[in-house]
């Protein structure tokens, strides 16, 4: 689990490399980055289905943390900040390969993708892991992302809510929904 306060003197919480990071500190954000680099590839790499497109969404997320430090309110969580900010950014990914799609370049990209698999696509491979990330990826991003948030990166109602400027009752709901919907299709497939 990240560290977001400081209990021990060498281990400064994420707004203490926050503050170093704004006054020109740059092993303090790169501190923060090594801190919060897995859980943001992990939940783009949901979002995004494609390893090397996650990854290069991943990047463009750090540059807008870097770029956007000194708006980042320091009594917040750095990391439900910085989930909004990836969030952002994979909306942004979706909406380009949607017009380089209508334009007909997509297919082109897709060719040029290295067809190696790693250890972790071979393993997600397994038949019923890979049928309950289809049964996740079909279900409507607005119940796919805090189920994500909720179940595999831990955060709170409320920090889920920060992130989707939701409702903590709203977030709630939208989770309960997207279990519901799982349990269903899995039942029907059996």
């Amino acid at each position: 689990m990240p560290r977001t306060e400081s209990r021990d003197d060498a281990v400064p919480s994420d707004a203490e490399l926050v503050i170093r990071a704004r006054s020109g500190n740059e092993p303090a954000f790169g501190q923060l980055i090594c801190r919060h680099q897995d859980s943001i590839f992990r939940f783009l790499s949901h979002q995004i289905h494609d390893r090397a497109d996650a990854s290069d969404v991943a990047q463009e997320t750090f540059v807008a943390l870097f770029r956007s430090l000194h708006r980042f309110d320091t009594g917040r969580p750095f990391l439900a900040w910085a989930f909004v900010i990836a969030r952002n950014k994979a909306r942004d990914h979706h909406r380009r390969r949607v017009a380089l799609r209508w334009i007909g370049i997509d297919d082109q990209l897709d060719r040029m993708a290295s067809p190696t698999p790693d250890p972790e696509r071979e393993v997600a491979d397994r038949e019923a892991l890979s049928q309950v990330e289809l049964l996740i990826r079909a279900l409507p991003e607005g119940l796919r992302t805090p189920l994500l948030l909720s179940a595999i990166e831990g955060l709170s109602h409320e920090e889920i809510g920060a992130v989707m400027s939701l409702s903590t009752k709203a977030v709630e709901v939208r989770i309960y929904r997207a279990r519901k919907a799982l349990k269903e299709q899995l039942s029907r497939e059996g």
